[in-house]
């Protein structure tokens, strides 16, 4: 049986968290209602913003947070200084930067959709009817959005930004939500 322990967390860290989620929020919002006088650019500079300060609440999170163990601060400081990394790179070189991400996510995309496409053949045997037709369907599927994303790379950036959005706006409830509770809950 495993028992569970509260632990606090500090004021000024709950106070951060409920400001960074807000952001995150706010700019993913804006950026996923988009906004026909900003260019595809300005949507990509809001994201790298929100990336510096997602980044910061990481590292400071890993710092200040010394009921964690020690291994998870490390780890929540090298993540966010991972970020930071990337959201500094994407001010600097955005047209490359960009063109890196769409170029791996259709890379991406085409092996993930080739590999269920195998399988599901490779394994016909194995597979129910109904789950060989979904795998095989979702690989078709995978593998038709990254041609679109290597063929169009435009569409790329907009899925991008799409995904990026929705990942900050989860995890902008999710600092809001903590932030607000004031209390980790840590299994044991």
């Amino acid at each position: 049986m495993s028992r569970s322990t509260v632990s606090a967390v500090p004021r000024k860290l709950r106070a951060f968290q409920i400001i960074v989620g807000a952001i995150c929020v706010i700019l993913s919002i804006f950026v996923l209602t988009g906004s026909t006088y900003l260019g595809t650019y300005t949507f990509l500079f809001f994201i790298e913003i929100t990336l510096l300060i997602l980044g910061a609440e990481r590292i400071l999170s890993g710092v200040r947070s010394p009921s964690i163990k020690r291994s998870t601060r490390i780890i929540n400081i090298a993540i966010g200084s991972g970020i930071i990394g990337i959201a500094i790179l994407g001010f600097f070189t955005p047209t490359l930067t960009t063109k890196y991400l769409v170029l791996l996510l259709g890379v991406g995309l085409l092996a993930n959709g080739v590999v269920r496409i195998v399988d599901g053949f490779r394994n016909k045997d194995v597979y129910e009817t109904s789950t060989l037709l979904f795998r095989v369907g979702a690989g078709v599927v995978s593998a038709a959005i990254a041609i679109l994303v290597l063929v169009f790379p435009v569409f790329g950036f907009l899925l991008i930004l799409l995904i990026i959005s929705i990942a900050l706006l989860i995890t902008g409830i999710e600092l809001i939500i903590v932030g607000t509770r004031g209390r980790r809950i840590k299994i044991l």
